[in-house]
């Protein structure tokens, strides 16, 4: 029997069939590469460097009764390079308070540190480690940010129950190198950091129900950093009174609402 082998044309069109694939599969690598920002282009790390932000915190007084917002500006200075509690290397940032309008004194209110590792950025605070940051950074790419959380990690000084599942949280990229005009700065390759956004029975109708909010995402500039951060946690948890005497008992709820909101947004860098 006579062979003659594959049809010269079938060759060719098989040949051409790879360059094409070829070329996309190097086409899809370099826009792999040029979607994702660097850990130091999205929170440069120098000594000195400092982000002013003004802060609304709220608060709930009176027992739970009352809902306050103090205003405030908050100065985030970057004062060293150091070590971690794991003896890795890390930054140390330190942070002053002011009033909203910025004429009183400036006073110290806090530190943290900021630790790279190899793809991820870790952020300790009060003894809590999150995650803020892992590569690569792609719209819908997610990680578990609060893994390193304990159960319950704000209590007991905030007797919440939402805490009990904040390990589980998925952060995600949910736009990277946005536009967005931020403390009246118009900022470009803006990328947004969403945590979490769920509630029950918000905005509250009776105060006799069981309410809560969590709200957590952060935005950060490229070469710049934290430029918006918005926290929430809070529960609704009514408390029943009752006032006068059998059979003649009436039974109303209080409000007691218990944790704490942030917001902040940057107005000044260096």
């Amino acid at each position: 029997m006579k062979f003659t082998g594959i049809p010269t044309a079938l060759i060719r069109k098989t040949a051409l069939l790879s360059c094409c694939l070829l070329l996309l599969l190097s086409s899809c690598k370099r826009t792999e590469t040029l979607e994702s920002l660097t850990l130091d282009e999205l929170v440069p790390l120098q000594v000195g460097k400092y982000i002013t932000y003004r802060l609304d915190s709220t608060v709930f007084t009176n027992t739970g009764k009352t809902t306050e917002i103090h205003r405030y500006r908050v100065r985030h200075t970057i004062e060293r390079q150091s070590v971690d509690n794991q003896n890795r290397p890390a930054w140390v940032v330190v942070t002053h308070i002011t009033d909203s309008l910025g004429v009183g004194p400036w006073v110290q209110n806090g530190t943290y540190t900021i630790t790279p590792v190899n793809k991820k950025l870790e952020v300790t605070e009060n003894n809590l480690r999150v995650i803020k940051l892992n590569l690569p950074t792609q719209p819908g790419f997610t990680w578990k940010g609060n893994s390193y959380l304990p159960n319950r990690p704000y209590n007991p000084e905030f007797p919440i129950s939402i805490d009990a599942n904040m390990s589980l949280w998925e952060f995600k990229y949910e736009t990277v190198n946005g536009s967005e005009t931020i403390g009246g700065n118009q900022l470009t390759d803006v990328t947004t950091v969403f945590h979490i956004d769920e509630s029950e029975n918000v905005p509250i109708v009776s105060d006799t129900s069981f309410a809560s909010r969590e709200l957590s995402v952060e935005k950060y500039a490229k070469n710049v950093g934290l430029v918006f951060r918005e926290f929430q946690l809070w529960e609704n948890q009514p408390r029943p009174r009752t006032t006068g005497t059998p059979p003649n008992v009436i039974t109303t709820y209080d409000p007691v609402r218990i944790g704490f909101g942030v917001k902040m947004w940057m107005i000044d860098k260096n």
